[in-house]
């Protein structure tokens, strides 16, 4: 999320204190005030919480002496802490002798914890390169003790890093059973994204605890997180939120059993009361709901690129005038700022982003004065931006004919399985690369793991949520084992190293499984194209000029018709409403501008958001008849208790209870985002009454409104009563808890009130159709074409040469080459033995979710051991490049799999060298592409070929 500026100021340093020094991990319910400033009547209290001895389940005295002496980098602390949660090793296994090893910035020393805890069983320093992470854990570490908000971002370079930034850096633990009780796991540490907060504290100092889906309603849980505070290696943190199955934490001003560290910036910690008043005060807001309060929390958390800085003369309050909810103006000079600093092609005409307590859109000035490109950058937002999908049946309900849907789905899959299927023609293999990156949106992916929090500003869209964080022990730090990230991947490497699927049966075999998800994800989802269509954000018209049910949309790159093929920048016609071009709004590119004028707004005919989709298909739009609005049903807030508190009243209620209660009572009010509130409950609801009775039944509509009202119930403080459920269960909630109980991609245990098909059936039916005939086709390509061979000879020669050069050599006297090759042979065996043993254990699965595989990690022990140069007792010589070589090719002469298991990327570099391949580093490999106007020439040229 880009975020347009910065006006935060960093607040005085704190004394410091002391008390003992401490190391562990814990959840304690910690009996101390947490400061009456938690109280809105309290003064600004700076009270430190007493000494108090640590709940620990073994006596770790002398490791936390020895720990706080050595004053290691916080990375290595925290990675030492990781490995305890993991059970790699224990306190009391850090020994002075140890520690002494790791002393040095994180750059030197975090990286070691794993190899030096082992005694030395990890890789060598030899083997690696300084990694970003520790890189910018240090020059957090040097803002934090700079202490000048630097890491807010736009003050320029910092430590050889342009433009820097902070909070880069995910620290992520998440709540695994314990018995009867629960224990933290931490994660490793990321690089992913940014947000204000993170940047404001430093990413040390935020510590997020994810809740698994299998845990989020356990009331346990739930207490457990709001009436503690947890002990990281003697730092308190103290939860300030929750978002999305998410508590958010941060270091506050305490210790528990260890010395206050001035150098290390601990004199700049806040209390959890300096925190709240920084970021969203009480006494300013008693006139909110305490929910509502609560939820602005979120508007730190948001992922955002700082760009610019207004001064306060140039920022502007306005109120809302009709139809302006949620979108400002900005002026000429700030675009131009932004578009320098993310380095966009052009200025952009709007930007969506985060300023102290407000957040929405921002557009162009309207008027021209404010519209140059020079001077200083102004911000003008309004009230409401003051913060501090059933497309396919939607479709179907407003006449559009099943059969166009049909065919546009087909289409669809046809031209995507024809590109990956076509393997004929000698630059067949570049269009199948093409497709392949295309389906993994592999290019794209690996660009987000490389820019990490500022894809969404740069345009690469938002992480996947399985991309958001890896599970893995950093035993030694990402060694090279060579195998690819995905299936996507691993198959455009095979590709690139000129490999061919009619040749390599491993290739035909990861090729068929790319073929099968996308075809699946057609069915699944039922993936419909329309090339005649966009998303762009909307903003309400900033000139007044449109008329009511009227558009307007210009875009900064030409639009091919595909009808036609002539070229367009401006949407006109039917889009169900209509795209009109007006001189006005010429320099207003990349948004959908929605009129002010009519009885209501555009938006409000939409589902939410900020973004819409428009489609100007003529065989969707000219059958399409909008349907009448649907109002929000009678008596619709009987089926909902309010439980709204506001802040001066919550005021009132905690000054009267204990500390420990207005601790628990505040941090219950921090933590309402881990409340339930049915919404997933309300939108299968809503899904079984749309099938059963119809998109627009009562009871749909009613579902619908009931599941809107869930989406706000954290700002609103509404919840769904308990008696709307009844004791009589109605069908559509009997339906939900039945599916609850069975595969995802099951139907809905309901019969149709309708005699006529449900569109999803009937398009799923056809996607099913057409999947099996696809999957039949590409068997079939197997039987078309020449026998596989067992093993290709490629792979095969470097083991065979060398092994002939020894026999050779052995026969001239000299056995050094075959005494070389007999250790190297066995230690390959003693890898593929122990690989053997891996693969034929049976994938465990851990009831938290979290441990990782057992059998994976045997594999990945495997590969480490093959991965290490065998111990030789008498002179080497093969050449290191050889030795890796030979390594390699045996490995796969002994088993295929086993070899790509192990040796992946030096198999492809033995293919590739053959055939001729280029060497370039992989840093450019993994940002190149072809071009769809490359592919469209090669096909021509192809056909001009053949004709």
């Amino acid at each position: 999320m880009l975020s347009v500026g910065s006006i935060d100021q960093q607040l005085p340093p704190e004394p410091g204190w002391s008390s003992l020094p401490s190391v562990g991990f814990h959840s304690p319910s910690i009996k101390h005030t947490l400061t009456a400033a938690l109280q809105l009547n309290a003064p600004r209290a700076g009270t430190r919480t007493q000494h108090r001895p640590p709940e620990f389940g073994v006596q770790l005295d002398i490791a936390q002496i020895v720990l706080d002496q050595q004053q290691l980098a916080w990375g290595t602390i925290y990675e030492l802490a990781r490995g305890v949660t993991r059970g790699m090793w224990t306190f009391e296994d850090m020994t002075e002798h140890r520690l002494r090893k790791l002393k040095g910035s994180n750059v030197q020393a975090a990286w070691k914890v794993t190899a030096v805890m082992k005694d030395g069983m990890g890789p060598s320093s030899v083997m690696r390169a300084p990694s970003e992470i520790w890189l910018e854990y240090d020059r957090e570490q040097l803002a934090i003790v700079e202490n000048k908000g630097r890491g807010l971002g736009t003050m320029g370079d910092w430590e050889g890093k342009e433009n820097w930034y902070g909070g880069k850096i995910q620290q992520v633990a998440h709540v695994v059973k314990a018995g009867s009780s629960f224990r933290l796991e931490l994660d490793k540490p990321e690089i992913r994204r940014s947000y204000r907060f993170s940047r404001f504290l430093g990413s040390r100092r935020i510590l997020q605890i994810r809740v698994p889906a299998s845990l989020t309603y356990d009331t346990k849980v739930l207490k457990f997180l709001e009436s503690s505070k947890f002990v990281l290696c003697g730092r308190v943190y103290v939860p300030f939120h929750a978002k999305e199955g998410s508590v958010y934490l941060f270091e506050t001003n305490e210790n528990i059993d260890r010395q206050t560290n001035l150098g290390d910036g601990d004199g700049h910690r806040l209390t959890l009361y300096e925190f709240v008043q920084w970021h969203n005060p009480l006494r300013l807001n008693l006139k909110q709901p305490i929910s509502k309060w609560s939820t602005r929390w979120t508007l730190g958390l948001s992922t955002s690129v700082p760009t610019i800085e207004f001064a306060p003369e140039n920022i502007f309050f306005s109120d809302d005038q009709f139809m302006t909810d949620g979108c400002g103006f900005i002026s000429g000079a700030a675009l131009t700022a932004i578009m320098r600093v993310i380095q966009y092609p052009g200025r952009p005409t709007a930007v969506q982003g985060r300023i102290a307590g407000a957040k929405g859109m921002w557009v162009l000035h309207p008027d021209p004065q404010y519209q140059v490109a020079d001077g200083p950058p102004k911000i003008w937002i309004r009230n409401s931006q003051n913060k501090i999908n059933y497309t396919l049946v939607n479709l179907e309900h407003n006449d559009v004919p099943i059969g166009v849907l049909k065919e546009l789905m087909a289409d669809g899959l046809h031209n995507e399985v024809r590109q990956l299927t076509e393997w004929n023609g000698p630059d067949s293999m570049l269009v199948v690369w093409r497709a392949v990156e295309r389906a993994g949106r592999v290019v794209t992916c690996r660009l987000r793991r490389r820019i990490a929090g500022q894809a969404r500003a740069l345009g690469l869209g938002q992480l996947r949520p399985n991309e958001e964080s890896g599970d893995e022990i950093d035993d030694g730090d990402d060694v090279a084992l060579g195998q690819p990230n995905s299936l996507h991947e691993y198959v455009l490497e095979l590709l690139q190293a000129g490999f061919h699927p009619l040749k390599f049966d491993l290739l035909f075999c990861k090729l068929q499984s790319v073929v099968t998800l996308v075809l699946d994800d057609y069915v699944k989802n039922c993936h419909i194209p329309v090339k005649e269509s966009l998303e762009a954000y909307i903003i309400p018209d900033p000139y007044d000029v449109l008329e009511e049910g009227q558009i307007h949309f210009r875009s900064s790159q030409l639009i091919t018709d595909p009808e036609s093929g002539t070229h367009m920048d401006i949407i006109t016609g039917p889009v169900l409403v209509t795209a009109v071009s007006h001189p006005k709004l010429a320099n207003y590119f990349d948004i959908v501008i929605f009129p002010v004028k009519g009885k209501r707004s555009l938006a409000s005919y939409l589902g939410g958001g900020d973004t819409v989709a428009l489609v100007w298909s003529k065989n969707l739009v000219e059958n399409f008849n909008t349907a009448p609005l649907c109002e929000t049903p009678v008596n619709l807030r009987n089926d909902f208790e309010r439980e709204v508190e506001h802040l001066l009243y919550f005021d009132q209620r905690v000054s009267k209870l204990s500390d420990k209660e207005a601790q628990t009572a505040f941090q219950k009010v921090l933590l309402l985002g881990l409340a339930e509130t049915k919404r997933g409950l309300y939108s299968g609801f809503h899904d079984a009454a749309v099938y059963r009775d119809g998109y627009d039944s009562a009871a749909a509509v009613r579902l619908a409104y009931m599941f809107t009202t869930c989406l706000d119930a954290s700002k609103t403080g509404l919840r769904a009563d308990r008696k709307a459920f009844g004791s009589r269960k109605p069908y559509y909630k009997l339906a939900v808890l039945k599916k609850s109980d069975s595969p995802r991609e099951d139907p809905l245990p309901l019969q149709r009130m309708s005699l006529s098909p449900f569109i999803l059936d009937d398009l799923v039916n056809e996607g099913n159709r057409l999947r099996n005939e696809f999957v039949q086709r590409y068997s079939s390509l197997r039987s078309s074409s020449p026998r596989f061979t067992d093993r290709d000879a490629h792979l095969t020669s470097p083991y065979t040469c060398a092994s002939y050069r020894a026999t050779q050599a052995a026969h001239a006297g000299f056995k050094a080459l075959q005494v070389n090759l007999t250790v190297t042979k066995k230690h390959v065996d003693n890898a593929y033995r122990d690989w053997q043993c891996a693969i034929a254990m049976r994938k465990s699965s851990s009831s938290d979710g979290r441990s990782s595989d057992l059998k994976e990690q045997r594999i990945q022990q495997a590969a480490k051991y093959f991965a290490q140069r065998p111990l030789f007792q008498d002179p080497l010589f093969f050449s290191e490049e050889e030795l890796k070589t030979v390594k390699a090719s045996y490995a796969y002469t002994i088993n295929q799999s086993f070899g790509f298991s192990v040796a992946f990327t030096e198999l492809c570099a033995i293919k590739a060298r053959v055939q001729g391949g280029v060497i370039f580093e992989d840093k450019f490999a993994q940002v190149m592409n072809i071009p769809n106007n490359v592919l469209r020439a090669l096909s021509q040229a192809q056909d001009d070929i053949y004709d």
